[in-house]
């Protein structure tokens, strides 16, 4: 069974994955897969410098994430471009990592601007607050929040994801009361995982 798990950036994605870790699924982050796909020699970098040159390519053949992060996110275009290279390749490596005898959390914050809510059995939408969001992602990620507010423009709002979503996770609380969904959530899963 996969299980998309998403939220806006800094909702606390991945504490909840980690929570769901601890219960038994088994959890991939497709920010790291999109970190493994941009290394020397994979496909999806060579993309990458063909389309976008390699001025963000540092000199041991690797990409300089942050420089080419803000290059590209405050263009539209560029970001299309980019996302055009990068979620099929996240996507197949998701589906080859996944079978359907374990319970599989798929981190991802792109789930529904990517479509990958379309391969998941069910969707989670992480919440929390915009103060909340700001402050964690930038002790978290050491960038501004202006960074943010820029990356965030390039998601789905927060409203439109919880229309879409099958559950709901506050973690705009205490972590107590973020772990009491998680396991009242894990036991609907493996229920209809049984049936």
């Amino acid at each position: 069974m996969r299980v998309g798990v998403t939220g806006i950036f800094a909702s606390g994605k991945g504490t909840v994955c980690e929570m769901f870790g601890e219960l038994g699924a088994e959890v991939i982050d497709t920010d790291i897969i999109a970190r493994e796909i941009m290394e020397p020699e994979h496909e999806a970098l060579k993309q990458i410098i063909e389309r976008f040159g390699s001025e963000f390519i540092k000199s041991d053949g690797t990409l300089d994430r942050r420089g080419f992060a803000n290059s590209v996110f405050g263009n539209n275009e560029k970001v299309k471009v980019l996302n055009e290279i990068t979620h099929p390749a996240i996507k197949k490596t998701v589906i080859e990592r996944t079978s359907d005898n374990k319970i599989y959390m798929i981190n991802t914050p792109l789930l529904f601007e990517a479509e990958f809510d379309k391969f998941m059995d069910y969707n989670i939408v992480v919440t929390a607050n915009e103060g909340q969001v700001l402050s964690r992602g930038s002790k978290r990620d050491k960038i501004f929040e202006d960074e943010i507010k820029e990356r965030l423009k390039h998601q789905i709002p927060l409203n439109e994801k919880i229309k879409l979503a099958d559950y709901i996770i506050d973690n705009s609380g205490s972590i107590e009361h973020t772990k009491r969904q998680v396991v009242n959530l894990w036991k609907i899963l493996i229920q209809s995982r049984m049936e």
